[in-house]
């Protein structure tokens, strides 16, 4: 398979390929001694969303994986970091675009899913971050209760390597600040994004459906959740409206 070198973007070593089935599944591949690097791809074939969910493939649309060395207690943190660099890479397109995020990390666009992120362990501390942004033409979603949504839908016209410059740059930002003042100003920001909070959900896992009221955020990235007798941190789940 051909990948490209194109350039350095912030610290990552850039590549593109012309196709690929999965940018997380390839670069878990890689030699180690390559990273950190940025794997785009003009097409996937088998792109992948959370729980094993199918991301589709529309021509226009970006498609790429990072490395990032991440401890396992900080986690949680990069999730909701990763999903606020990523929304306000797209409010800084158009400062009136109705933007949100679904926890975890599920950015909205006039209340439609603009994209989509999956993280997976390569080894140790090293985590393969992939990110699917609907720059031109939004897929159809059958299995959930929402429509997907594109930037050209909205009135935001560019192409998809302007859109992932911009966003390593926010993101390069956003990692200085947790790293330098740690995490309170970024949760403070993500909770002005979020959508449902202080309305009753509904979080669904493998496990079990629990309702109650979106409170906040706790200091880990945890959703706190008030149900009928106590308050409860849910770690990971998918969040619906009650």
């Amino acid at each position: 398979m051909s990948f490209s070198y194109k350039e350095q973007i912030c610290r990552w070593a850039w590549y593109e390929a012309p196709v690929v089935g999965s940018t997380n599944d390839e670069i878990k591949k890689w030699d180690k001694d390559r990273f950190p690097v940025i794997l785009s791809a003009v097409k996937q074939t088998g792109g992948k969303g959370r729980r094993g969910r199918k991301w589709q493939s529309v021509e226009g649309n970006l498609y790429f994986t990072y490395s990032e060395e991440i401890e396992p207690s900080e986690l949680s943190r990069f999730v909701c970091l990763i999903g606020l660099s990523l929304a306000k890479t797209v409010i800084k397109l158009s400062l009136k675009a109705d933007v949100k995020i679904k926890w975890p990390n599920d950015v909205f666009l006039a209340h439609k899913k603009l994209s989509g992120i999956l993280i997976e362990n390569i080894s140790d501390n090293l985590w393969a971050i992939g990110i699917g942004v609907n720059i031109k033409g939004a897929p159809q979603i059958y299995d959930m209760p929402y429509q997907a949504t594109s930037l050209a839908d909205n009135g935001i016209e560019l192409d998809r390597i302007e859109f992932l410059k911009a966003y390593f740059k926010q993101y390069s930002r956003d990692l200085m600040v947790y790293r330098e003042e740690g995490f309170g100003r970024l949760k403070e920001e993500w909770l002005s994004l979020a959508l449902n909070l202080n309305q009753e959900i509904t979080i669904k896992n493998d496990e079990k459906s629990q309702k109650g009221m979106f409170l906040t955020l706790d200091d880990n990235g945890y959703l706190i959740l008030k149900t009928e007798d106590k308050e409860e941190r849910i770690i990971a789940g998918d969040l619906f409206i009650s």
